[in-house]
């Protein structure tokens, strides 16, 4: 009876003093979160949850934290540890985890509890959209994006600011996935259609064009194709050169029997897009060796990056307006924002540790995007030239046929843009 006494109460004080520690946790980290420093704030209480699951109260504190920080925090967090917070933004970290190793099954089981009232909800069915999509099931595809484009349109309606980009981005995205996956389909009408549901003002427009240019292409309606295709000269999209673009125009031209205007984007290609890559791969190659020189590139003076390469600074440019950029580099405004502030609840080490991390993960992807690029124009000078033999080869038929080189067909001109 005296032993059962002891060991009560023995547990009884292991059970205060958990409890005693737990509170100073808790006090800590909402001291951390007053003082507005969210980054400490969630690393103090979270480093407790990592092994257990956190009751209904602190899961709603750690979504409201997140909201301040973004998800880059638990990107070093293994999915036993995520799957311990049980709360929907780990479950869309695994989500996605899960679709880059192409665990279809997986993505829907992570996501299948995700409350249809979150801020995430909407990117949530994107993820399940693009699942559908990779696993082949395009009807199921299909109709997650359009709900997908619903939710986030809802969303957007009633926020501002950045919140409201986010949502308009989401939105735009599964319209464009939806256009993608019909053109995957050969139905390039409903792709069209959809294309043009993305607005001017938006950061997609750019990039679509392309895609949409392809549609026509494939559709024989060649002037439609090369029209869309001009628009690249404008001046406002001077920074959006899209070495593909030059590949399909001179297909295009090829289709319509216009050989000469073929020939002439063939050699224009490699007159400006050769020495340009060239001289960007050697800059590249030789100053690209210091550390995080990707990453101080993007805050270059457009002037100085003028200087080395024409190409550069309209990589730059682009750069600058993608969206996984632009959510790294917020992520990195934030951390930097508690550690100028030097407050004395900010955990400076972890911080820090933090703020490297993202300049190196900003530094890899923008100096992965740039030798893409460079690797894209070789790519499609072998494209080129295998169109030039085929263009020559067509010509030399004509001439043993005794016939005329010279097509009476309209060529694609601003008027079919």
């Amino acid at each position: 009876m005296k032993l059962a006494l002891i060991i009560i109460l023995i547990f009884s004080s292991n059970l205060l003093a958990k409890k005693s520690a737990r509170d100073k946790v808790y006090e800590k980290s909402y001291e951390q979160y007053r003082t507005l420093n969210f980054y400490s704030a969630l690393n103090t209480i979270a480093q407790m949850y990592k092994f257990q699951t956190p009751d209904p109260n602190t899961r709603n504190y750690l979504e409201n934290l997140v909201q301040h920080t973004g998800t880059h925090y638990f990107n070093t967090y293994s999915d036993l540890e995520l799957r311990k917070m049980n709360i929907p933004t780990t479950d869309l970290i695994m989500a996605k985890r899960n679709l880059y190793l192409n665990k279809f099954k997986y993505v829907h089981k992570r996501l299948k509890r995700m409350p249809k009232g979150h801020r995430l909800y909407p990117e949530s069915l994107m993820v399940r959209a693009t699942a559908y999509y990779l696993d082949g099931n395009f009807k199921d595809a299909v109709k997650q994006f359009n709900r997908c484009a619903d939710k986030a349109s809802e969303w957007e309606d009633k926020n501002e600011g950045n919140k409201k980009n986010y949502f308009a981005v989401i939105k735009e995205s599964c319209i464009i996935d939806i256009a993608r996956t019909y053109f995957k389909l050969g139905d390039f009408e409903k792709a069209i259609r959809h294309y043009e549901d993305i607005p001017k003002t938006s950061i997609k427009w750019p990039y679509i064009l392309l895609e949409k240019a392809w549609s026509y292409y494939y559709l024989g309606k060649h002037n439609r194709s090369l029209g869309i295709l001009i628009t690249y000269d404008s001046p406002l999209l001077e920074s959006y050169f899209m070495p593909e673009a030059e590949v399909l125009k001179a297909m295009n031209y090829y289709q319509m029997c216009l050989y000469e205007d073929a020939l002439y984007v063939i050699e224009n290609y490699y007159k400006t897009y050769k020495p340009k890559s060239n001289k960007l791969k050697a800059v590249l190659s030789t100053k690209g060796k210091k550390k995080f020189y990707y990453y101080n590139l993007m805050f270059k003076p457009i002037k100085k990056s003028e200087k080395e390469s024409a190409f550069l600074r309209n990589l730059i440019t682009q750069m600058s307006k993608r969206v996984k950029y632009n959510l790294d580099l917020n992520a990195l405004y934030e951390i930097n924002k508690e550690i100028f502030r030097d407050h004395k609840n900010a955990n400076m080490k972890m911080l820090l540790s933090m703020q490297a991390d993202l300049k190196e993960q900003i530094n890899h992807y923008v100096k992965v995007s740039m030798f893409k690029f460079i690797n894209q124009i070789h790519q499609h000078s072998e494209s080129m030239f295998n169109l030039k033999l085929e263009v020559l080869s067509k010509q030399r038929d004509l001439v043993y046929k005794s016939k005329d080189l010279t097509a009476s067909r309209s060529r694609g001109d601003k008027k079919n843009i």
